[in-house]
C-alpha cells in the first residue's frame, strides 16, 4: 500500500491537515452507502482506503514504513492493551459517541 503511493509523496507532503480529516470523512460517507446496500465488500474496501489515507498522514509528518509499524505497536501495547472499554467509555462520555 505504500508503494502505491510514491508517486504522490511530494504531493502528500503539501497536503494540509485538513485534507487528511476531509478525506476519511468522505470515505466513511461511501462505506455507509455500500452497508446500507448491503455491499460489506466494498464497506470493506472503503475501510482500506480509511488505512491508507492514515498512513499518508504518517508520510506527511515524515514517518517511514518501519516507524509507522513500531508506533502502532507501541501504541496498542501501551495505550490500548487493557484499557480498550475505558477508552471506548472516555469517547461515549466524553464525546456522545
Amino acid at each position: 500500500m505504500w508503494d502505491a503511493w510514491d508517486e504522490a509523496d511530494d504531493e502528500i507532503a503539501r497536503k494540509p491537515l485538513s485534507h487528511f480529516r476531509r478525506a476519511v470523512d468522505i470515505q466513511f460517507d461511501e462505506l455507509e452507502e455500500h452497508l446500507a446496500r448491503g455491499d460489506e465488500q466494498a464497506a470493506a474496501r472503503e475501510a482500506a482506503d480509511v488505512v491508507s489515507i492514515a498512513l499518508n498522514l504518517m508520510r506527511r509528518l515524515g514517518h517511514r514504513p518501519e516507524e509507522i509499524a513500531e508506533i502502532v505497536r507501541s501504541r496498542a501495547e501501551h495505550r490500548m492493551k487493557g484499557q480498550a472499554l475505558a477508552i471506548l467509555d472516555k469517547y461515549e462520555r466524553v464525546y456522545g459517541i
